[in-house]
C-alpha cells in the first residue's frame, strides 16, 4: 500500500509514505544493518543521513547508503544538526560548550557558553553561519548571541511552555529564519526570528521533525502531519508511518526502523 501526503504543491516532489514490504521490491533500494538502535536521525542540505545511536556514535552515510564517517564521541552531544553538511554543529550541555564539526566528525575549537549571557542553557542551537540561540533555563527565556560582536542581539522570555517543562524540550533547530522547540510526545513550538511565539503545532507522540521544502514534517502516533511555514496550512498523510524514523529529502528517502535502515530513491517529477 502506498500512502500518500494530500496537495503539496510547494515540495519539488510528492512526498510518500510507503510500507516496507513494497519498497523492498524497488531494485535500486539499498539495505543497510547498522550497529544499534537509533536514539536520532538527521539529514543535512545535500541531502545525507546522519545517525546517533545508542551508544552515542555517530555515523554519516551518502545517497547510496555507504558508511562515509563514523565516531564514537567519549560524551554524546546534547544536540547535533548536521547543517549544510560541511560545519557539522554539536551542543554538549554537560560542558557548556559547542562546536562545529567537519564531516568526518572532527571537531574544532570548543567555545565555551559565557555565563553572561547565559545562566542555565538547556539547549543551544546554530543560528546562521555563527551566531547561536540558547535555551536560558535560569530566567526561562530564547537569546540569540552575535558571537562576532560578543553581544546578546535577542532576548526574549519563552512562550508558548511553561518552564518547569524544560525536561520534556528536547530539540532546537532554526530553518528559513523561523525557531522550533521540540516538546517531547506532545507538541512542536515555532518562534520568528526575533523570538516571538508565533503558534504550537500540537503533536501527540512526536519524537523528531525535519523539514522538506517550506514544509516542517513530523509523526503523532504513526500519523504523519506537515505544515507549511508560509502559508500557514496543515496537510495530512493518508495513512500511518510505523516505522522508527523516515526522512526524506528531494531525492532520497530514508527508513529507519530497529537497526535496519533502508534508502530508496525517489523518481523526480
Amino acid at each position: 500500500m502506498i500512502v500518500k501526503i494530500m496537495r503539496l504543491s510547494t515540495l519539488p516532489i510528492m512526498l510518500l509514505l510507503v510500507s516496507t514490504s513494497l519498497l523492498a521490491q524497488n531494485p535500486k533500494l539499498v539495505a543497510v544493518t547498522l550497529p544499534d538502535s537509533v536514539t536520532a536521525a538527521f539529514i543535512d542540505r545535500p541531502g545525507e543521513l546522519y545517525v546517533q545511536l545508542h551508544s552515542g556514535r555517530l555515523l554519516r552515510y551518502d545517497k547510496d547508503g555507504n558508511l562515509r564517517a563514523s565516531a564514537q564521541a567519549t560524551t554524546p552531544p546534547t544536540l547535533f544538526d548536521p547543517r549544510d553538511g560541511a560545519r557539522l554543529f554539536a551542543y554538549y550541555r554537560a560542558g557548556q560548550q559547542y562546536t562545529y564539526l567537519n564531516p568526518a566528525f572532527e571537531a574544532g575549537i570548543l567555545n565555551p557558553i559565557d555565563a553572561a549571557f547565559a545562566g542555565d542553557p538547556w539547549l543551544v542551537c546554530a543560528s546562521g553561519d555563527y551566531n547561536v540561540w540558547i535555551l536560558d533555563a535560569a530566567d526561562w527565556s530564547l537569546k540569540k548571541i552575535d558571537t562576532q560582536k560578543g553581544i546578546v542581539s535577542v532576548e526574549t522570555p519563552v512562550a508558548g511552555v511553561a518552564a518547569d517543562k524544560r525536561e520534556a524540550i528536547t530539540y532546537m533547530r532554526e530553518y528559513q529564519g523561523f525557531l522550533f522547540l521540540l516538546e517531547y510526545g506532545k507538541a512542536l513550538h515555532m518562534y520568528s526570528s526575533m523570538g516571538k511565539h508565533l503558534r504550537t503545532l500540537a503533536a501527540p507522540g512526536i519524537r523528531y521533525f525535519n523539514f522538506l521544502g517550506e514544509e516542517v514534517y513530523f509523526d503523532t502516533h504513526g500519523r504523519r502531519q506537515l505544515f507549511n511555514l508560509f502559508g500557514a496550512k496543515y496537510y495530512y498523510a493518508e495513512g500511518l508511518v510505523p516505522q522508527d524514523f523516515v526522512l526524506q529529502s528531494d531525492e532520497r528517502m530514508y527508513i529507519i526502523d530497529g537497526k535496519i535502515l533502508e534508502v530508496h530513491p525517489l523518481q523526480k517529477p
